[in-house]
């Protein structure tokens, strides 16, 4: 009779005070040539509110009005307009 050895191995826990981002997004009209988000910027937490064209989809990056860095990636053809309003989930 053979005897065999199981090794388990411990995932290690995550500590539970670990802070997550995450990005709030809200897309409105999805099935028209230009749709509307709604987001806050990563960066910053700004609300604001994108129009873009999604006839055709490329990688763009949304510039934030507020503090001038990347706002959110989106899968896009051009951004036509960008306004800063209040932080919807804030």
């Amino acid at each position: 009779m053979e005897i065999q050895e199981v090794k388990r191995f411990h995932k290690p826990r995550k500590p539970e005070n670990e802070i997550r981002n995450f990005q709030h997004v809200k897309i409105l009209d999805c099935n028209e040539p230009v749709s509307r988000v709604i987001y806050e910027c990563w960066h910053c937490k700004q609300g604001l509110l994108t129009e873009v064209d999604v006839t055709s989809s490329q990688f763009l990056e949304v510039e934030c009005p507020n503090c001038g860095r990347t706002a959110i990636r989106l899968m896009a053809n051009k951004a036509i307009s960008t306004t800063p309003i209040p932080s919807p989930w804030q």
